[in-house]
């Protein structure tokens, strides 16, 4: 035993090599041989075996017999039946190994080692833990290195079934690499089949870019092009391209739409910059039906506008200055000559500040200039200064405001409108708050009255809200209530009406002699965990109906919620201006997401929106369908949409956020 210590100590300083086991002897020909246990360590290695026999002058290593083998830095782990290695020139070779580099799982009849490149022979691949191998790469030949697995004559199998051959196929290894991203596979009821494909490339640390190649066989063609780069914080800089050619003469999909509005060479541009106050957008399309047309997303299709814009805000201690200048898009009409637009608006803000005690002073100023190339336009001063006083009467805060209000327009198209508008607006607030506790149960109270008055109305141009200057007199009441049980909020409740003193109110776009506005009604229900019941309604109390209702009930029970709901709206002679009904489920199993959903116009008897999808996340892949049909009222026909996703080897986690 003391001839094996001193042989360590021997061979640990002179080779930096470390050997532990039970049996060591010098062999004649100058190898050590290591039996029994045998556990070797060097400054890039750990190596475990049956026996392990190094050579001193060549610095060669050959383990046999349960072979394991550990890179220090922790990117590989190997185990065969044979292990040789060149510490010298760090190269080597293993034998029927199976083991892990970075997050790749493999096996193989043999493995290349030399440096930081591995060449694996008649092997198969994976992401999979070792224990749910069900998706694999097979393959004759891979190039493993620190970036990517290149392999070639591939068979890619699930469940040991092979699903596809890929000739060629590259992987990227680490976090945030270059290479191709699921694609998305369908078609709709103008195209037979649909296929988008992301390229990937991790540019550097702060920026990222990704091309998406858009093939459709009937509709436009195309593709975009997304770069993104981190400044201050993730995505500060996000530019956005799309090309598309439109087949001519136009198809199917342009019926019942303006004609005037077809473009062959469709595109859109987008562009977003933050830069801590600063912020600024870019965003034009080519014609109103582009982002109908070429998006998968149905937040995308169904936007009412597209905007341009420039801001910047700053706070200071006694006021903000802010500037904007904005530019819409009108996807909803087939041109944009009546859209108004914000070129620019400048404001100050003078935060409120104490002239004598309870007497505070604030003011508000603006400079707007209000664009569109058909309708009204024209320019905008606002000064309006304010005067505020909370006072504390008999415990209550009661808070009165004067608003001085001074409008002038100048720059006028039309004629017809008071240019100077010289006004006060006077509110009075008094906000009751009281809170009852007993036991378990806990009550919170909200209750405030207020008070508004402007003298007279003004026929002043109308660009805005601001610009809504009537004559008021009238009361508002407002009541919120929420009740809990051990801590946990059960009923919630909201109650709003007003007494006008003008006795006239106006309602989508209706005015009705009315001294009692409607309640407004919102309640809130969960009885128990998985049971929510909501309700929020309008009611006139005049005339003893609801204006509009809007309820909804949710159930959850473990990984399954369902929710249905129904929205009706009323105008004053009590015809029906909306009745949807919208319902929803998701539900898992395992692996398995399903979730449908509907939205049900009963005024036409048409589904508006019907939707399924169903997801299968496995330990290293996922697939998913999509089928949705969308009801179009200017075609009055349904537009059927399916998609495929994939994720092969979770591809998709690749796009990480950016760092600075």
């Amino acid at each position: 035993m003391l001839l094996v210590c001193l042989s360590l100590i021997l061979i640990n300083f002179t080779f930096g090599l470390e050997v532990f086991s039970d049996y060591l002897e010098r062999q004649p020909d100058g190898w050590i041989l290591a039996k029994g246990n045998v556990e070797t360590y060097h400054k890039s290695y750990y190596i475990k075996a049956d026996s392990v026999r190094y050579n001193p002058e060549t610095k060669e290593i050959i383990a046999e017999g349960n072979v394991f083998v550990r890179s220090l830095d922790g990117k590989l782990e190997a185990m065969g039946s044979y292990a040789y290695l060149n510490l010298e020139e760090d190269a080597g070779y293993y034998l029927n190994a199976q083991g892990r580099f970075e997050r790749f799982y493999f096996w193989a009849k043999s493995v290349e080692k030399s440096g930081d490149v591995y060449v694996v022979k008649e092997g198969e691949i994976t992401t999979c833990p070792p224990d749910r191998k069900e998706m694999v790469l097979c393959f004759s030949r891979a190039r493993i290195d620190d970036k990517y697995v290149f392999s070639t004559n591939n068979s890619l199998k699930l469940f040991k079934i092979p699903i596809a051959y890929l000739p060629i196929s590259l992987y990227p290894v680490g976090d945030r690499r270059s290479g191709l991203l699921p694609p998305t596979i369908g078609s709709n009821s103008f195209n037979t089949f649909i296929y988008q494909q992301p390229v990937y490339w991790a540019i550097s640390r702060d920026k990222d870019l990704t091309l998406t190649l858009d093939f459709r066989d009937k509709q436009a063609k195309g593709s975009s092009l997304e770069y993104r780069q981190a400044i201050f914080k993730e995505n500060d800089l996000q530019f956005h391209i799309s090309y598309y050619r439109e087949p001519k003469p136009a198809g199917e999909w342009w019926q019942g739409r303006d004609f005037k509005t077809f473009r062959q060479n469709r595109y859109s541009t987008k562009l977003s910059l933050a830069l801590q106050n600063f912020k600024a957008g870019l965003e034009i399309i080519s014609d109103p039906y582009f982002l109908e047309d070429t998006s998968l997303r149905k937040e995308e299709r169904t936007r009412p506008y597209v905007s341009s814009y420039v801001s910047y805000k700053n706070e200071f201690d006694r006021f903000s200055v802010s500037f904007e200048a904005k530019h819409f898009y009108d996807t909803t009409s087939p041109n944009n000559k009546r859209t108004l637009h914000k070129l620019p608006e400048l404001s100050i803000y003078w935060k409120p500040q104490p002239i004598i005690r309870n007497l505070f002073f604030s003011a508000y100023s603006s400079y707007t200039n209000f664009y569109r190339e058909e309708g009204l336009r024209g320019q905008r001063i606002l000064l309006l200064p304010e005067i505020s006083i909370p006072k504390n009467i008999m415990g209550k805060v009661f808070y009165s405001r004067i608003t001085f209000e001074n409008f002038y327009y100048f720059g006028l198209n039309q004629k017809g409108y008071k240019n100077n508008v010289f006004s006060f607006f006077f509110s009075e607030k008094a906000p009751f708050i009281f809170d009852l506790k007993k036991g378990n149960f806990e009550m919170k109270n909200f209750f405030e009255a207020s008070y508004s008055f402007r003298e007279k109305d003004f026929n002043n141009p109308r660009f805005d809200n601001l610009d809504n200057l009537k004559k008021q007199s009238q009361i508002d009441l407002a009541f919120r209530n929420s009740i809990s049980y051990k801590e946990r909020e059960f009923l919630n409740l909201y109650f709003s009406s007003a007494y006008n003193y003008l006795g006239k109110y106006t309602y989508l776009g209706s005015t009705v002699e009315r001294k009692i506005l409607p309640v407004r009604a919102i309640a809130s229900l969960k009885p128990l965990e998985h049971i929510s019941l909501y309700t929020d309604s309008l009611y006139d109390v005049k005339d003893g109906f609801f204006l509009s209702t809007s309820n909804g009930i949710r159930l959850e029970y473990g990984k399954t919620n369902f929710s249905i709901g129904r929205l009706l709206t009323k105008d004053f002679q009590k015809q029906i201006r909306t009745d949807q009904t919208s319902l929803s489920l998701n539900a898992s199993y395992k692996s398995i997401t399903f979730g449908f959903s509907l939205t049900r116009d009963n005024r036409i008897d048409k589904d508006l929106i019907r939707q399924v999808n169903i997801n299968h996340d496995g330990p290293c892949w996922s697939f998913g369908i999509l089928a949705r049909d969308n009801y179009d009222g200017t075609r009055g026909r349904y537009i059927k949409e399916v998609y495929l996703t994939f994720n092969i080897f979770d591809l998709q986690r690749f796009t990480v956020p950016l760092r600075r």
